[in-house]
């Protein structure tokens, strides 16, 4: 991991198949799941399976994060979470967030481009206000930019309306918050275009 700068010196490998952990996985596994067809046998199997033993960890406080999917179809990666991990107490979705560092090193936090096929306009403000508290972990201030085909009613059509009321929703929901749209990537991203200030409402 010497690309990324990390020091795995200290780093503890874990095996599923010998943990002392293994156990008390095996049975809480086996309690989330049993009322949805996962026997106690299944459980032991299953467990062997990294994704799902990685997630337990999460689950049961004995790891901070996951990274998984390099080997993976998407699918298979984020379902044990989703079955195990769970979504934070108040969320009604699921989303994918993706940082993306520039060759230049500017940050951008994109969602939701892997989970919801066609969010409402509700979703899309969830996704957007959990997206800007992502982007304060790493210390930054958030300006959202909700992405359309269309910039600032350019094209008319249902998708590009719900956009806009994402945007409406998002300023009552968190008026500190800079937000702007519905506005094409190209633009989104063109630093003449967020150098202007962006109004608090429209």
């Amino acid at each position: 991991m010497a690309e990324l700068g990390l020091d795995l010196k200290q780093a503890r490998i874990v095996d599923p198949k010998d943990s002392p952990l293994r156990e008390s996985y095996i049975q809480e596994l086996f309690r989330l799941r049993q009322r949805r067809g996962v026997t106690l046998v299944e459980a032991r199997t299953l467990i062997e399976e990294r994704n799902i033993f990685a997630s337990m960890m999460l689950h049961m406080g004995d790891a901070d994060a996951l990274v998984a999917g390099v080997t993976q179809h998407f699918p298979d990666t984020i379902r044990p979470a989703l079955q195990i991990v769970r979504m934070r107490e108040g969320l009604h979705k699921v989303a994918g967030c993706y940082p993306m560092v520039t060759r230049k090193g500017d940050l951008f936090f994109l969602a939701d481009t892997s989970v919801n096929v066609d969010p409402t306009a509700e979703d899309l403000v969830e996704i957007a206000l959990c997206t800007a508290e992502e982007a304060r972990r790493f210390n930054v201030v958030p300006r959202v930019a909700m992405l359309s085909f269309s910039s600032f009613g350019s094209t008319k059509h249902p998708s590009c309306d719900k956009v806009r009321k994402a945007v409406e929703l998002l300023h009552k929901a968190d008026p500190t918050l800079i937000v702007d749209g519905e506005i094409m990537a190209d633009t989104a991203v063109s630093p003449r275009y967020w150098s202007r200030p962006i109004p608090s409402a429209r």
